[in-house]
């Protein structure tokens, strides 16, 4: 008979980025959770999931986490591209990729999957939670109050009982498929790319080496350093053999493909210490929740490495819904906050998100994968964008039209539902701060812009779970980057995206307008 667990407030299934970046977000709000990993022990090798966009950059900035990735990856690295052993192009995207005043993480930063896993695990565990490997769900049911999940560690089952259950387990997530939730889609069986991490000498470990073709474009054969593992990612499409065999993942094998595909002399490939088979699916749900279930990362949508997109939109899922789980925890009967609202605005946001990642990614696939595939790939790291020329920071990712973006009056140029940016300021006192620094938290943000914001962060500042903060702005960065020319404040959310703007003149009704505009927003 399996046991029964004091109860916890929400139950995360899956330990990988978007499990840990969720777990973490609920527990700096102070939320009791746990999260299991069906796996026995953490992934050390492997070369999925390197690639790390600059929003997640900002994201992992709020977490407290951004410089241990910086230490561990490899930044805005430069590209060749060879045709055969003849190299013809090389690029730099770190001229192009400087940081600004609002964009202080620019380009790509190149980690492999399971450092971005080892830097969010530790510093979840200096809040107390630490991953219950060799854990499986098994079975969960819920009712109007919670849910009920049976797990088993080992030879043992329990039954966890929490408020919320999130599946972060992957393409193949047990949550979704006990849930009902169907995952629309395909896999694309007609196309297979052998994947490594080995050792290879007599490349400059500096840049990325990239072999076009006619018809395999960047398919041909790409190999990645991975300074931190002392190792490369090497990646190459293969086809069946005429008995529909597929060749194996072997040292002999990505030898075998460098000789025919690139042919270039004083290389040699060595040492495979990890390698795998992989091919495109491209599927999503159709609703990112059930009750008390939700869905974040590859459980709720996957579609093709090309771009770089999916550890990246999964992390923003699961800053997207952590800290609308702790508002709707911390609930009262009389709070003005709706939190089935709340909770219901994380498909509203995000879902539109997921669809558009699917398109893109799959437009950028055909362009990656054909002729003149690593010009569109050297195009990716260098602007940031696919051949159809979208944005793939995830910078301009935003939620206008929304439900939770109030714009009370066109006093400011940005929008409720856009992305907060960042700005050197000043505190009341002298010192020098950045707007993400006053960010950084589970809490919302009303930033004052002008003498005729006081009032209006004297009414803010005693409302729970806010911070009020006036913008001492000299050299003028946060007011362009807000488009503010006179009085007015903005209300930024805790993942970093704007609720609310407004002007903000003394008069006395217009600051209980907006104090009760706030109230309604913060809960």
């Amino acid at each position: 008979m399996p046991s029964t667990t004091h109860p916890t407030e929400v139950l995360v299934v899956g330990a990988g980025p978007v499990g840990l970046a969720l777990a973490l977000g609920l527990a700096r709000s102070g939320v009791d959770c746990r999260i299991i990993e069906r796996e026995p022990e953490f992934r050390t090798i492997g070369v999925r999931g390197k690639g790390v966009s600059p929003r997640t950059l900002e994201i992992l900035d709020d977490l407290g986490v951004v410089q241990q990735m910086y230490a561990r990856g490899t930044h805005n690295p430069k590209v060749r591209t060879y045709r055969g052993s003849r190299l013809v192009a090389e690029a730099d995207p770190a001229p192009g990729n400087a940081p600004t005043p609002d964009r202080p993480h620019r380009g790509m930063l190149l980690i492999p999957q399971h450092h971005t896993e080892a830097v969010l695990r530790y510093r979840l565990a200096e809040y107390g939670v630490k991953v219950e490997l060799d854990t499986e769900l098994l079975d969960h049911e819920q009712d109007a109050d919670l849910v009920r999940a049976t797990v088993r560690h080992g030879e043992r089952t329990e039954v966890v009982t929490a408020r919320y259950l999130v599946g972060c387990d992957g393409g193949r997530s047990a949550v979704r498929k006990l849930a009902g939730i169907p995952f629309h889609g395909e896999t694309w069986e007609e196309e297979r790319f052998l994947l490594a991490a080995m050792h290879v000498d007599g490349l400059d470990p500096d840049c990325l080496h990239l072999w076009d073709h006619p018809e395999l474009g960047i398919g041909a054969l790409t190999l990645v350093p991975l300074r931190s593992d002392g190792n490369w990612a090497v990646h190459a499409a293969v086809t069946p053999d005429a008995h529909g065999e597929l060749p194996e993942p072997s040292t002999a094998t990505f030898r075998r493909l460098f000789a025919e595909r690139a042919g270039l002399p004083g290389v040699e490939l060595r040492d495979l210490v990890w390698s795998s088979v992989w091919r495109p699916t491209v599927r999503m749900v159709e609703r990112y929740r059930s009750g008390r279930v939700f869905l974040a990362g590859d459980a709720a949508h996957c579609h093709s490495a090309a771009g770089g997109q999916g550890l990246n939109t999964g992390i923003q899922d699961a800053h997207n819904l952590s800290w609308k789980l702790a508002a709707a925890l911390r609930t009262t009967p009389d709070s003005p906050l709706d939190p089935a609202a709340l909770l219901d605005s994380y498909q509203a946001e995000r879902l539109p998100v997921a669809r558009a990642v699917l398109a893109a990614t799959s437009a950028q696939h055909r362009a990656l994968f054909t002729d003149r595939g690593a010009e569109a790939f050297t195009r990716q790291l260098v602007t940031q964008s696919d051949n159809a020329g979208g944005d793939l920071t995830g910078l301009t990712i935003n939620y206008r039209g929304g439900p939770l973006g109030r714009d009370l009056d066109d006093s400011t140029g940005i929008r409720a539902g856009d992305r907060a940016p960042d700005a050197p300021c000043r505190t009341a006192d002298g010192r020098d701060v950045r707007l993400f620094d006053l960010f950084r938290g589970p809490h919302s943000t009303l930033l004052g812009f002008g003498k005729g914001a006081a009032a209006a962060l004297t009414e803010a500042s005693g409302l729970p779970g806010i911070r009020a903060a006036a913008v001492h702005d000299p050299a003028g960065h946060a007011h362009r980057a807000y488009g503010v020319t006179g009085n007015a404040v903005v209300l930024v959310r805790p993942d970093g995206y704007v609720a609310l703007t407004a002007g903000a003149g003394a008069r006395a009704l217009e600051v209980a307008r907006l104090g009760a505009q706030l109230r309604e927003l913060v809960g």
